[in-house]
């Protein structure tokens, strides 16, 4: 019995030396990596690499495994407050000795110094600011300190990014003009390189800022003042100008551009009725054109136009539209059409248009004539009016003058003749136009409607046709191209 105890009693003994054995193997690899740590967290790298060497591989793949996630943890404290600059620099240091760590330390240490930078900048800005003397005498120690441990291209570098914070804060609309302004003396007053440059860029960059932030104002403005026209005219213009960064400001723009678009087109649309209903035609035209200009198909007018136009500016607008085939088939029903489509159309083919009422009851007459062949002597017409609800074509007359009773002077209807001194006055009747008087000097022959008379008697038939006349051709008036057609109809 004695004996089995003794046994029982060696063999636990035995055990536990060897489970203290294995548990001070244990601890104290654990102690080897807990004093590398340490010393990193201290800052004392003249041993760290030392403790680190020191290890086992397998110790070592331990180190490795948690140091990136100790660097975050040192830059979490010093962000918190928890570590000074110098603490933490101090413990990257001693990381910085390990084989391994170099990327690890760039990138935690520049970003450490940034902020640093970052913050003991803002700092001297705020002393300056508020005139705290001992402030600013503090965050110039911090900077000083700062730049002792980053070269002058890093330095530059995060002082251009620096500004480049500061300036988005400024489109952001969380500081003023004046704010980065004073930020950027401070900048331009640590640096003589790259960041120095920049900053006159950035100031630059302000002054442009300044001036659309400006616009936007005067823009407003306009808009309290129903001035839809001149804000769109001038949108684009400083829309593209914005700066791609400021967020606010073009959300601002966009926002206005709406209420002007759409604002305006109410705003605009009334206008028109109002001069519709005071049938002020010209001003209606002229709105239209306008509207047309800036709001193309997004503005309804034909319901405008319809309203505005009377059945004759209707008819003669299609005729604009048709002329062409319009005067082909009239000059399909007469042999003088045909002659004129067969031989002088190609001459004679119409570009422009020109309203005039003969007989003054307010329905003009519509003029075709090609530019190129009006002269200051005649010019060549197709002529048109509107009578019984439909276009009437009164044919090809050769103007030599308007009158204003009723009568048209011209040359006879002819082709291919020689030169003759001819005058035919031609009486509008509001559906055809009737020969009144012709008269014609051919050598020392005078013929008065067909008739061979004395000179004398010539001169007075001719005065009693040229009196009629007012001295307004064609070619003098204020005639337009075909294309330009419905403006001027409608505005007539």
């Amino acid at each position: 019995m004695r004996k089995a105890w003794k046994i029982t009693t060696l063999v636990t003994f035995i055990l536990t030396i060897i489970i203290l054995a294995v548990g001070a193997v244990f601890l104290y690899s654990d102690l080897m990596i807990y004093r590398l740590f340490n010393s990193i967290d201290k800052g004392n790298w003249s041993v760290t690499k030392e403790y680190y060497d020191a290890l086992t591989p397998e110790q070592q793949k331990v180190v490795d495994a948690h140091i990136s996630g100790y660097a975050h943890e040192l830059c979490r404290e010093y962000a918190n407050g928890e570590r000074s600059y110098t603490e933490v620099t101090a413990s990257f240091d001693a990381i910085n000795s390990l084989d391994n760590t170099d990327e690890l330390y760039n990138t935690h240490i520049t970003e450490i110094n940034y902020f640093e930078l970052k913050s003991s900048v803002e700092e001297l800005y705020i002393a300056n600011t508020t005139f705290d003397t001992d402030g600013a005498v503090k965050a110039k120690q911090r900077i000083e300190a700062v730049q002792k441990r980053m070269d002058t291209a890093t330095k530059e570098q995060l002082l251009i990014q620096m500004l480049n914070d500061k300036y988005q804060e400024y489109l952001d609309c969380k500081i003023d003009q004046k704010k980065l302004t004073e930020f950027m003396v401070i900048v331009t007053e640590m640096s003589y390189y790259e960041a120095h440059s920049y900053a006159a860029v950035i100031g630059a960059n302000v002054v442009c800022v300044e001036k659309y932030r400006s616009a936007y104002t005067e823009f407003e403005n306009m808009l309290t003042e129903d001035r839809y026209f001149d804000v769109l005219d001038s949108y684009d213009k400083i829309y593209v100008g914005l700066d791609e960064k400021d967020t606010v400001y073009r959300g601002k723009f966009e926002e206005l551009y709406q209420n002007a678009f759409y604002d305006g087109m109410d705003y605009y649309q009334t206008k028109l009725d109002n001069l519709i209903a005071a049938s002020d035609g010209e001003a209606a035209v002229a709105l239209m054109k306008e509207i047309e200009l800036r709001y193309g198909s997004a503005f309804d007018l034909d319901s405008a136009k319809s309203e505005l136009a009377s059945d004759w500016q209707k008819t003669y607008i299609q005729i604009a539209m048709n002329y062409e085939a319009i005067l082909q088939t009239e000059f399909s029903k007469s042999e003088e059409g045909v002659y004129i489509f067969e031989n002088q159309y190609q001459r004679l083919r119409p570009d422009s248009m020109l309203l005039y009422d003969i007989d003054k009851n307010g329905v003009a007459e519509l003029f075709l004539f090609n530019s190129k062949e009006a002269t200051d002597e005649n010019t060549e017409c197709f002529v048109f009016t509107f009578a019984n609800g439909s276009y009437v074509y009164l044919g090809y007359v050769n103007v030599l003058s308007l009158c204003t009773d009723s009568n048209i002077i011209a040359l006879p209807g002819e082709f291919g003749r020689d030169f003759a001194e001819e005058h035919v006055l031609l009486h509008f009747t509001g559906t055809s136009f009737e020969q009144k008087k012709y008269t014609k000097k051919d050598g020392e022959t005078y013929v008065v409607d067909n008739q061979e008379v004395t000179d004398v008697e010539f001169l007075t038939a001719q005065t009693s046709i040229v009196d009629h006349g007012n001295n307004q051709r064609p070619s003098g008036m204020n005639y337009v191209d075909i294309s330009d057609y419905e403006s001027y109809i409608l505005a007539y």
